[in-house]
């Protein structure tokens, strides 16, 4: 693959984690304000796609940098911080929410049922810029 592929791979990789964690920090404002279950849902579906299986393809370096738009400002972040400020803050939402949303959004997390439920009703267009 040479420097040059590993340099623009590792790029889209840190896109994607980036995209990931602006839209999921939107989600999970919202969900605070809301407390619609739906929201962390949401948030734990594109917490599954953009950030847990870019790391699972990539190899979970956690000091690799992004930046990512949140609220209105470019932050740079790790992937360590990108974790926290996904799969990290969701797992915590997790225990003032009922036992079912719990299952539900532990399923998405850990890409079992719940995750290709989801999954196959988001139209590709929708979904590509965290996958392609």
């Amino acid at each position: 693959m040479g420097i040059f592929g590993k340099i623009i791979g590792g790029t889209k990789d840190n896109q994607h984690i980036a995209e990931g964690v602006s839209n999921v920090q939107r989600l999970l404002h919202d969900y605070e304000l809301s407390k619609d279950d739906d929201y962390l849902i949401m948030a734990a579906y594109i917490t599954r796609l953009a950030v847990l299986d870019t790391f699972e393809k990539s190899g979970y370096n956690v000091a690799n940098i992004c930046y990512a738009n949140i609220d209105g400002r470019l932050t740079k972040l790790s992937w360590l911080q990108a974790n926290m400020m996904t799969y990290g803050k969701i797992i915590g939402f997790l225990s003032s929410v009922t036992y079912d949303v719990k299952e539900f959004v532990g399923s998405i997390l850990e890409k079992e049922e719940a995750f290709y439920e989801i999954d196959k009703t988001i139209p590709y267009d929708k979904k590509k810029i965290f996958i392609d």
